[in-house]
């Protein structure tokens, strides 16, 4: 009989060793209010620090994206590649903050239990949004057309960040300049202006338009093709130009692309200028010219306040 209960207290003993903690199915079990938890799994625990830190920066995204999906930038025009991949870059330092707090061996693998400090990484986002508010005040106290013009991607800017501030403390920051005040701004810049937009390419328009959207969406009034406009303020010249490039492989061919533009005032004074170029490749010019397109409509959005037109 003694025999008996030894060998069940034995089992019972490695059943309790080899059972997983509570937090390798719910994280909560071990995450304080003031953390952002997530766990990861691995064949090694390095594997699995890796695939906790990945998941903290998943959950995020996701939130945040899924918690302001009607922030200021999905009501007023989507923010351009350059201050998307800036707005990463930010998001990326901060989650340089993320900590390994448990880890956990089970016989296949290993659990590691990754935590980020909200107020800590609330208070990253918070710099970065009042450099934006001091450049923003600036450039409307400057007042000018060239300064209103650029004040309102930086507000955009600004809320994309408020928005991981307010996921991360339940309180954004208050603006220092309203959307109200930055609409009425971008108007007073272009209302009396008139852009004519003509691109030295083949049909169809596709670069030109692009152009003309780009600055129709920023409020300027546009107007386009060979015959300049007799009210226009600013004309928005420039080339598209295709030089076929050496390729081996039989049926497909190989383009470059080129971009040169430049805008003036209607007395020819230059005002700005950007160029670019692609490179891309298709079975025929028309499908390389297609692939090319969505870098070149980046490129524009991105770059559109080097023309200065104000």
């Amino acid at each position: 009989m003694k025999i008996i209960i030894l060998t069940l207290l034995l089992s019972t003993s490695l059943f309790a060793k080899d059972k997983d903690p509570k937090w390798v199915k719910d994280p909560s079990k071990s995450c304080k209010k003031s953390e952002l938890c997530a766990i990861g799994e691995g064949e090694s625990l390095s594997r699995a620090k890796r695939a906790a830190r990945l998941a903290i920066g998943k959950i995020f995204n996701t939130r945040v994206k899924s918690q302001f999906k009607e922030n200021i930038s999905s009501e007023n025009g989507s923010l351009n590649e350059k201050t998307s991949d800036e707005i990463e870059e930010i998001t990326d330092v901060v989650l340089e903050g993320v900590i390994i707090k448990k880890n956990h061996e089970t016989k296949t693998g290993y659990f590691a239990l990754a935590a980020l400090n909200k107020r800590k990484a609330a208070e990253n986002f918070k710099r970065e949004i009042r450099k934006l508010d001091e450049k923003m005040l600036v450039l409307m106290e400057d007042s000018t057309a060239g300064s209103l013009m650029k004040v309102e991607p930086l507000y955009k800017k600004r809320e994309e960040l408020n928005s991981r501030v307010a996921f991360l403390t339940g309180m954004g920051i208050d603006p220092v300049v309203s959307y109200e005040d930055v609409f009425k701004g971008k108007k007073a810049a272009t209302g009396s202006m008139i852009v004519h937009v003509y691109l030295d390419e083949d049909e169809p328009k596709a670069i030109e338009a692009v152009l003309a959207k780009a600055l129709s969406d920023r409020g300027y009034k546009t107007t386009s093709g060979r015959v300049r406009n007799k009210n226009s303020t600013h004309i928005v010249t420039g080339e598209y130009v295709a030089e076929k490039q050496y390729m081996k492989v039989e049926g497909f061919e190989k383009y470059k692309f080129l971009l040169k533009v430049k805008a003036a005032t209607m007395e020819k004074v230059e005002s700005g200028a950007m160029t670019t170029s692609v490179i891309t490749t298709g079975r025929n010019f028309s499908q390389a010219m297609e692939k090319a397109l969505p870098e070149f409509k980046e490129f524009i959005n991105a770059n559109i306040n080097k023309l200065n037109i104000e």
